[in-house]
């Protein structure tokens, strides 16, 4: 009985303790602040009227019509010169983007950019990859958490997040099995092709030289292998009390490895923050889990 009442008012600790969200909103919010910052200077040749891919070519390749940065340019084009309105495009964006970390209004402030941060990325798809669309998961998940709840008069004591934790854990979950399983549809990550070539990419030596490797295909076969396994039974074994905490050294050592040898930063950083939200805050203060 004794436990039972343990376990329910641990149960509490963790699904009424707005940490995650807290963490969650900071972290994504410096995380797309830095990956804008990383383009500033390029900005105008890859999202604007001087881009090196026309916007026309972007959206016969999308086949839709958007709002695109292109637009908004051509808007504030109307009352501004070129350069100011790239200025006030840009400055907007870093604007909101300390919002959110800030917490001043960040579900509003989230919700504006991520209408600025798309039409970036309809302006530049070839240019886009994984990073980008899960910066525009994690500013929806700002606008649907309580991610103002530390600066309103609302009593946390007493608010069951348990629909946020478990969302985003239910996004995780999906995300890598089904990553997982495109991968074992082919033959290209048993047989350690896919990492062959990533590895074999022109910024792949930037930190660690791996040259030696070419001589040894088994460590390519070994570590394709590893990764289908930390996402095929991502689901099962990150939501086991015995395995959580090894899954989730697992698939954030996977990651981390991704930056140091793909320079992949801002989509690994926001899968490690995503890993981090769901199932670190709160499971690891109890010494038995």
């Amino acid at each position: 009985m004794l436990d039972r009442v343990q376990e329910k008012l641990k149960l509490k600790e963790i699904f009424y303790n707005p940490e995650f969200i807290l963490f969650f909103r900071v972290s994504i919010g410096i995380v797309i602040l830095l990956h804008f910052i990383s383009y500033w200077q390029d900005f105008d040749v890859l999202y604007g009227n001087n881009s090196v891919i026309p916007i026309e070519l972007n959206r016969a390749y999308e086949g839709t019509k958007y709002i695109t940065t292109t637009d908004i340019l051509l808007f504030l084009e109307k009352y501004f010169t070129y350069n100011s309105s790239v200025l006030i495009f840009k400055g907007t964006f870093v604007a909101l983007c300390v919002c959110i970390i800030l917490g001043f209004y960040s579900r509003i402030s989230a919700l504006i950019l991520l209408f600025l941060q798309i039409s970036v990325v309809k302006s530049g798809i070839q240019f886009s990859y994984g990073a980008d669309y899960f910066e525009s998961m994690s500013l929806f998940y700002i606008i649907f958490f309580p991610s103002d709840i530390r600066f309103s008069q609302l009593n946390t004591k007493t608010r069951d997040f348990t629909i946020f934790k478990r969302t985003i854990q239910w996004h995780l979950s999906l995300s890598y099995f089904f990553s997982g399983f495109d991968k074992i549809l082919g033959f290209n990550w048993w047989n350690g092709e896919s990492i062959w070539k990533a590895s074999h990419l022109p910024n792949f030596t930037r930190y660690i030289e791996l040259n030696s490797l070419t001589d040894n295909p088994i460590v390519y076969i070994i570590l394709g292998w590893i990764t289908l396994i930390v996402e095929i039974f991502y689901p099962l074994f990150i939501n086991i009390d015995r395995t959580r905490k090894v899954w989730l050294f697992l698939t954030i050592g996977m990651h981390v490895g991704i930056i140091v040898l793909f320079n992949l930063y801002f989509f690994a950083s926001i899968m490690i923050i995503w890993n981090l939200t769901a199932y670190y805050f709160n499971y690891y203060d109890d010494e038995k889990v």
